[in-house]
């Protein structure tokens, strides 16, 4: 039996390169309004630009320092407002999702899994993550919308009750959630997406570590 697989965030780096680049920028627009009165505006501009850098890097503490982590059995994955694992067994396919671009299949920098039942969720997701999940998500629809994959109305957000075949409901954030998820599904192939911004490692080396942990 293999160890779990760890899969680390490069959020950590990030934040110390931005809170350093905020702090240095921040220096030198303090310093140029000192000794060139006339581009005040300009290096008050500067300052603002390095307090949002700065505030970018305090922010990223708050990101796990983990990814993901896998074995055998089970997948997991880290979020700022939560997590969420599903087994193996549940899962059918681990890929990245492609749109078409003229004559190109281009890649939409998310790994995506999908799932054969989506009831396993339900206790996984905490309201406060499929919120978030529903807004971060909404990028990738808009992409949707202009290829063509899907309308205006299919990208609405669907507040209604979610019921699962065994006659179990669900109602809140993460009913919302899981109808964006059969959206996901049927335009991208995949229920849950995991940016590529959350790997130190590069997207298809991760999803072959993950198919060698399946086999093992």
């Amino acid at each position: 039996m293999i160890k779990p697989i760890t899969i680390y965030s490069p959020a950590p780096s990030y934040k110390q390169f931005y809170m350093v680049a905020g702090i240095a920028l921040l220096l030198i627009g303090m310093s140029g309004q000192s000794l060139w009165p006339d581009f005040q505006l300009q290096f008050g501009m500067l300052c603002l630009a390095a307090l949002t850098l700065f505030m970018i890097g305090f922010t990223k503490q708050f990101e796990p320092a983990i990814s993901l982590i896998f074995d055998k059995q089970t997948l997991q994955y880290f979020h700022r407002y939560g997590q969420w694992s599903v087994k193996w067994e549940n899962v059918s396919r681990v890929h990245i999702p492609v749109f078409h671009y003229a004559l190109e299949h281009r890649e939409i920098s998310y790994i995506g899994v999908k799932l054969h039942e989506l009831e396993e969720l339900v206790d996984q997701f905490s309201p406060r993550l499929a919120s978030r999940i529903i807004h971060e998500h909404r990028d990738i629809l808009a992409l949707a919308i202009s290829q063509g994959d899907a309308t205006r109305a299919d990208v609405q957000i669907n507040f209604s009750p979610y019921k699962f075949a065994s006659g179990y409901k669900v109602t809140g954030p993460i009913a919302t959630c899981l109808h964006q998820m059969d959206l996901l599904e049927k335009v991208y192939g995949a229920h849950l997406l995991i940016p590529f911004s959350s790997f130190s490692e590069l997207p298809n080396d991760i999803i072959k570590q993950m198919a060698l942990a399946r086999k093992e």
